[in-house]
């Protein structure tokens, strides 16, 4: 059974925000492009709609403070079963990519800057290549219905 939140806004009078519809999987992307801490600030934009080499798309792609990857999967209307399946395939593909491919990875997605440099301005410490892709995580968001909050 499916937990449903509400979001409020705060004031002497609590007021539920309205629901609106997420028309496209692709506002929910720009959405978390133009503010990646809807998802967490704990993770840097590295890319967006990668292409795995074998008929697929990695939505988002992000990396943690410890180096790891983080793929994020924006799925509308799959069943789980789907959208694990998905995720395993992505998961292999990205944990035989190499320092250089990751930082060509990035450079797609922010031509003209460097991985090592955008990564220690963010976490305040330099990228360690042994560690780089050690960790794979995988996150997968699943809108059924279509509709969010509104402000």
């Amino acid at each position: 059974m499916p937990i449903r939140n509400a979001l409020w806004k705060v004031a002497e009078q609590p007021v539920p925000l309205v629901e609106s519809t997420l028309v496209t999987e692709r506002l929910l992307e720009d959405m978390i492009l133009a503010a990646p801490k809807i998802l967490s600030d704990e993770w840097m934009l590295i890319g967006r709609q990668e292409s795995t080499g074998f008929g697929g798309r990695i939505d988002v792609m992000a990396i943690a403070p410890d180096g790891g990857l983080v793929l994020i999967e924006l799925k509308r209307d799959r069943t789980p079963r789907e959208v694990v399946a998905q995720a395993i395939d992505y998961a292999s593909w990205v944990e035989k990519l190499e320092a250089d491919e990751i930082a060509a990875i990035y450079s797609r997605f922010a031509p003209g800057r460097s991985l090592a440099d955008d990564f220690r301005v963010y976490f305040h410490h330099d990228l360690d290549e042994e560690s780089l892709n050690s960790i794979i995580r995988s996150l997968s968001w699943r809108h059924h219905s279509t509709t969010v909050p509104s402000a």
